[in-house]
């Protein structure tokens, strides 16, 4: 039965032989891939995974372990130890340590009765917060409260940029005199954008390609980082219980594992413990991708391979050596790049002649195949260059005004400092903002607001020169940037927008105006803010001189004078 099967030719036993070999070559080496090569690859990935849990959770730690020292320390300062409650030194104090980290949105100093003395922007300077859980943890020492949202805070600080609520860490110390005598709480609130920017230090720069999801986790299990996380997302059990078994896929319940890693974050303060973990997921699909592209890879080869024998075992078997080599040589040719060779052969037995037709019209599919590859390559690579552009110009462009937004200004704002301190050419800010933005949004509604400020955008557009720059930098406010301008010139420039703007009408609002604040740049700015900044406070004398003005560079020390 088994004679039966075997050919009887020479060639047609050599073709078998060859298929046998090509078997027994891919068949063990697929199953290690799907066997041994997987489970070390899952370890390995899992072992990954753990590492980068820890060091988030680590850098997390770290980073609330400064903001803990740093209002400790300030605490102890002579400062705060001596001087009276009412001192003036306090604001500065707290608006320095405010401006040293961007995510304290608010900081300030209360008495032993509850009564804030002294606050950063004067935001709630003089409300009582007795019944504000870091105050009364605060009064027996160094506190660090959960992630919440901030009530008095919300109020005061607006709304946030996103649609999701204003939410805030805090830190509170107990402030003592040199007697040891409590004389109030330093308290701080950290805006939770701060997690944001502590996780871009830990995240892979690929780690969209290989779709990993890092979580802030709090002592309930609910996902607390990222924000506005699908509220269908929940911690598979055996997480929540603190039971991650290395190299085990889980189920989060979206319909696909998940390989995952956890690890616990050290408490700021250990008498008011956070319970906070980061954890990390990968799905199977990508901890396997390479697996499966090396098994199908194998798989290709092993049948390519196949075929290949079985054409090598009949050219063999018809004794052709020579022509054999002859193509041998041509195909090593190809394999370094020479497009232009032939297979074709003169002589030998019909055999050969197949064989050497076959490679020719392998080659020739394989270099259209590279062709056309080339192309597509070619056109694609073009495509996502454009779509790049698109993409850099719209991440430069308000999408309501269509003007350019605050990224586009500062890059613009740099570039002219830069100049400036090249070749000492002066330029001009101005900071506009529209008068009583607030009334027409609740009066009107948010629609009308809209309007009127892509009215605005457009009035004042049309009354710059094409060489100066507009930019939406806020809400209801915008800035021009008048490059090569002094301020006895930008002045004019600002008051004949000043008129457009009062001049123009728009339903239903009717005629609108606009408050400017200029101010050029001077030889001792340290950077291109600092212009910024003065423009700014020239905006603000013409709110508090009336609106609808332009008020330049002060010429004096006293308040409310203009140029």
């Amino acid at each position: 039965m088994l004679s039966a099967l075997i050919p009887k030719s020479f060639r047609g036993r050599l073709a078998l032989l060859f298929g046998l070999l090509s078997f027994l070559v891919g068949v063990p080496t697929y199953l290690y891939l799907s066997s041994v090569y997987e489970e070390q690859l899952i370890d390995d990935q899992s072992d990954g995974l753990q590492a980068l849990a820890k060091a988030a959770a680590t850098v997390f730690a770290e980073n609330l372990g400064e903001r803990r020292r740093e209002i400790e320390l300030l605490s102890r300062t002579p400062l705060y130890r001596t001087a009276p409650l009412d001192s003036a030194e306090f604001q500065a104090s707290l608006e320095r340590l405010k401006d040293s980290y961007p995510h304290y949105s608010w900081l300030g100093l209360a008495d032993a009765t509850g009564t804030v003395r002294a606050a950063s922007s004067g935001h709630l300077l003089g409300a009582n917060v007795t019944k504000r859980p870091w105050f009364s943890a605060g009064l027996k020492g160094t506190y660090s409260g959960d992630l919440h949202e901030a009530l008095l805070l919300s109020k005061v600080l607006g709304h946030a940029e996103s649609d999701q609520p204003l939410r805030f860490i805090d830190f509170a110390v107990p402030v003592y005199d040199a007697n040891q005598k409590l004389r109030g709480v330093l308290g701080a609130h950290i805006h939770w954008q701060w997690a944001k920017s502590v996780m871009a230090v830990v995240t892979p720069p690929n780690a969209n390609d290989m779709g990993l999801g890092i979580f802030v986790v709090n002592k309930d299990n609910q996902i607390i980082y990222p924000e506005g996380v699908d509220s269908r997302l929940h911690l598979p059990q055996a997480i929540a219980e603190g039971n991650v078994r290395r190299g085990k896929f889980t189920d989060w319940g979206d319909g696909e594992p998940y390989l995952s890693a956890a690890a616990a974050m050290r408490d700021p303060v250990a008498s008011t413990p956070l319970g906070w973990r980061v954890v990390v997921r990968q799905p199977k699909s990508i901890v396997l991708a390479d697996v499966t592209k090396l098994q199908h890879l194998v798989l290709s080869v092993s049948v390519v391979a196949a075929l290949v024998f079985l054409l090598l075992a009949w050219g063999i078997a018809s004794s052709i050596s020579r022509p054999l080599e002859n193509l041998t040589a041509r195909a090593r040719r190809l394999e370094e790049g020479d497009e232009a060779i032939s297979f074709e052969v003169a002589g030998g037995s019909t055999e050969v002649r197949r064989l050497s037709a076959a490679l020719q019209r392998m080659a020739e599919k394989l270099l259209d195949s590279k062709h056309s590859l080339e192309a597509k390559v070619a056109e694609r690579t073009a495509a996502l260059q454009e779509l790049n552009q698109q993409l850099e110009s719209l991440a430069r462009t308000d999408p309501l005004t269509q003007v350019p937004n605050r990224l586009a200004a500062n890059e613009r704002l740099t570039m002219e400092f830069s100049r400036f301190q090249r070749s000492n050419m002066a330029y001009t800010v101005l900071m506009m903002d529209i008068d009583f933005f607030k009334r027409v949004n609740d009066t009107h509604g948010h629609p009308v607001g809209d309007a009127v400020l892509r009215h605005v955008a457009k009035v004042i557009g049309q009354s710059l020169r094409q060489t100066d720059f507009l930019a939406r930098v806020g809400g209801e406010e915008f800035m021009v940037l008048l490059p090569m301008t002094p301020l006895s010139q930008a002045l004019g420039v600002a008051e004949q927008i000043r008129a457009a703007v009062h001049a123009s009408s728009i339903p239903p609002v009717g005629n609108l105006s606009i408050s400017i604040g200029a101010s050029s740049v001077m030889d001792g700015d340290g950077n291109a803010d600092t212009l910024v900044q003065r423009a700014d406070q020239r905006l603000y004398h013409a709110k508090e001189q009336g609106r609808n003005r332009v008020v330049g560079d002060l010429t004096s020390d006293s308040p409310g004078s203009t140029s």
